[in-house]
């Protein structure tokens, strides 16, 4: 991996930049619209595409990847990057993220020392933006099933339907509910309850595709929102787990079904409406003898 040259020096905190030592990189102007623009956000998607902006129109670069615990985000093209560049954000001492600059050239000595320079500036905007998305990340899930909950489930949708009607493409939704879970509840306590809803959580996420997105929404409902869609797709899916369900040997011991409302998005829809249908649909299950799915 390489590392910063003898500009950086590790014995220095994060805050201080040594400007005079990079005079031959970017001008102080530069430095200002650069941290600006960094500055406008705090939403990691957002400041990462951000900084690949700016690296384009700086450096001419081709392609960002950030490494950063068990997760990744990845912008630009890869396959025309042939020079890889290599540096670590850092905190006390520790590596936090890994991030890897790809260009289609070699860099001159002044374009790798303004890399350096911008990649130093955008490492506490990222700090900041990856503390911010751990916190947003624990808000939004099922503390239970790990699973991502109502507040998850509203943002996801949202932008769902922001996509499908930029590339007029359908998505489908289940809703889930469990049958005979009461009586879980009533004859064997809350805590084996719970050990119900996790099971379910496991069995769905197991049935799903890694495209694809599971919310407890509350209770003994469940939701799944399925991108890139159709209405054969979404049925198969429901019909997937419907079964993987009915065989859980821990489900089973407690004689515990689902029953699916299915629903594909249409252009009409808001996600009120889109929802109202797959509920709607939910409920024609239930009052069709349960362990069976309904759509919209």
């Amino acid at each position: 991996m390489e590392q910063l040259n003898p500009f950086y020096d590790e014995g220095i905190s994060d805050n201080f930049f040594n400007l005079e030592q990079f005079s031959q990189g970017m001008s102080q102007l530069q430095i200002n619209q650069f941290m600006h623009k960094l500055l406008s956000t705090i939403d990691l998607s957002r400041l990462s595409d951000v900084y690949f902006q700016q690296l384009v129109t700086s450096l001419g670069l081709s392609a960002l990847k950030i490494q950063y615990e068990d997760q990744q985000q990845s912008l630009g093209d890869w396959h025309s990057s042939y020079k890889i560049k290599t540096l670590s954000c850092m905190r006390q001492g520790q590596s936090i993220a890994t991030l890897h600059y790809g260009f289609k050239r070699n860099l001159s000595a002044r374009d790798w020392q303004v890399l350096q320079q911008m990649h130093l500036y955008f490492s506490n905007p990222f700090k900041n933006a990856l503390e911010h998305h751990k916190i947003k990340q624990f808000a939004m899930k099922d503390f239970l099933t790990s699973l991502g909950n109502r507040a998850s489930f509203n943002e996801a949708v949202t932008r769902l339907i922001n996509q499908a009607q930029r590339q007029h493409g359908p998505f489908g939704l289940l809703v889930l509910d469990l049958d005979n879970f009461k009586q879980v509840n009533d004859n064997f306590g809350h805590h084996e309850g719970d050990k119900v809803l996790v099971a379910t959580a496991n069995t769905i996420v197991h049935c799903l595709r890694e495209s694809d997105f599971a919310f407890r929404f509350g209770g003994d409902e469940f939701c799944c929102l399925l991108p890139d869609t159709n209405s054969d797709n979404i049925n198969l899916i429901a019909e997937r787990i419907r079964h993987a369900i009915a065989s859980s040997d821990m489900l089973q011991k407690h004689q515990v079904s689902c029953s699916v409302g299915t629903a594909e998005f249409k252009a009409n829809d808001s996600a009120f409406s889109v929802f109202e249908r797959a509920d709607h649909a939910l409920y024609q299950a239930k009052t069709h003898g349960r362990n069976c799915i309904r759509a919209a």
